[in-house]
């Protein structure tokens, strides 16, 4: 992961940067913004600045501690994040997953709640941060420094905590140790217990533009433009939704297919077949049923272009050929509940909503949607 890298949010680095160099970096600091907004590499380059000794503007990226560090084996950063507590699997605080954590943290260059807890073999269970990892952060953070230099917490989706965890890090968060240094990320900061909350300073990440995600992916992937544009074109801003779909665009079949048959489901209202088609589309699981929802987003706005004679780039000759014919279904009348009841259904989805009932819940007033132009016209 190159965390000396970060060519997006530059206003907020470029605010990290000046904080350090002043002497002003708050011990507890709190990023937050929406899953892909970038808080996650911006965390990661923090800390790289507060533990290279070299640092000016910019980590050095050669002194040892920066080779430690960008090889995840800098001994004074302690990563924490949810996990599936199991006592009788040996996991009950982040140190028993941390190589799978870094391992897809090296393979995606950021980070998503759905892709982890597929690791960790559970996308509908809850995944915490509990008592015991408070507990071994507390032990970890009252020795002293391995290298001489600061010490930081990196703690990610600090929402997932629960109260006794939160109630434990209350007093070391307070009356921190000397050069100690809390980094917390979180998607919804307001998850937070409000005694911990009061004690970090936060700073509000919003979400990449498209170009960045672009230029992302160009560079840190090697992708074509034409290839990076699509697959950020399907992100929805969110940056690992983009790398996701690309890691993954080999392994799945096009989501074209699916969205056609979904749609004639719907129109049709065959409550039959859509219950079979959400009992197995359902067993892609929460990621990749979120972002079929999205590109199903993506071909909704298209067909609001598509009204407008507007030609739209980087679609598939099928893709173009479908839109022609299915434009007339989506219009001004439908185009902003049929964005909200996606956008709702993502939410529920991170809220681990039961999948199959909510596929079903969409397909029954997607049916209702796609009739309000017809209605219009009689």
């Amino acid at each position: 992961m190159h965390t000396l890298n970060i060519d997006f949010n530059l206003q907020l680095k470029n605010k990290l940067i000046q904080l350090y160099k002043s002497k002003r970096i708050p011990h507890a600091l709190l990023l937050n913004g929406k899953e892909g907004c970038g808080h996650f590499q911006l965390g990661f380059f923090l800390a790289n600045l507060l533990l290279c000794p070299k640092a000016s503007e910019q980590p050095c990226g050669s002194c040892p501690s920066c080779i430690k560090f960008l090889a995840f084996q800098h001994p004074d950063i302690h990563f924490s994040f949810p996990i599936h507590i199991s006592k009788a699997g040996n996991t009950e605080i982040s140190d028993d997953k941390r190589s799978e954590f870094i391992s897809l943290v090296k393979k995606y260059k950021t980070i998503g709640k759905n892709t982890w807890n597929a690791i960790l073999g559970n996308e509908s269970k809850q995944s915490v941060i509990g008592v015991k990892e408070s507990q071994s952060i507390n032990k970890k953070l009252l020795l002293t420094s391995y290298e001489g230099g600061p010490k930081v917490l990196f703690m990610w989706l600090a929402e997932s905590m629960n109260l006794q965890a939160s109630n434990k890090l209350l007093k070391l968060i307070e009356e921190p140790p000397e050069r100690t240094f809390f980094i917390f990320i979180t998607n919804k900061k307001d998850q937070l217990l409000p005694t911990i909350k009061s004690r970090l300073q936060c700073i509000d990440i919003p979400s990449p533009k498209k170009p960045e995600i672009v230029n992302f992916l160009e560079k840190e992937f090697n992708l074509k433009r034409e290839d990076a544009v699509k697959y950020a074109d399907t992100s929805n801003r969110n940056l690992h939704a983009a790398v996701n779909n690309y890691i993954n665009s080999s392994e799945n079949i096009s989501q074209l297919p699916i969205f056609i048959k979904w749609m004639r489901l719907c129109y049709t209202r065959n409550i039959s077949d859509n219950i079979d088609w959400a009992n197995e589309f359902s067993k892609v699981g929460r990621e990749g049923v979120q972002i079929f929802l999205i590109y199903s987003l993506e071909i909704f706005r298209n067909c609001i272009v598509g009204h407008y004679n507007e030609s739209i780039n980087d679609l598939e000759e099928d893709e173009q050929e479908f839109l022609n014919k299915f434009k007339p279904f989506v219009n001004n009348h439908n185009i902003v509940q049929i964005t909200a009841l996606i956008e709702e259904a993502c939410l529920h989805i991170d809220r681990n909503a039961n999948l199959k009932i909510l596929l079903l819940d969409i397909s029954i007033k997607l049916y209702q949607l796609l009739k309000i132009n017809k209605q219009n016209k009689e």
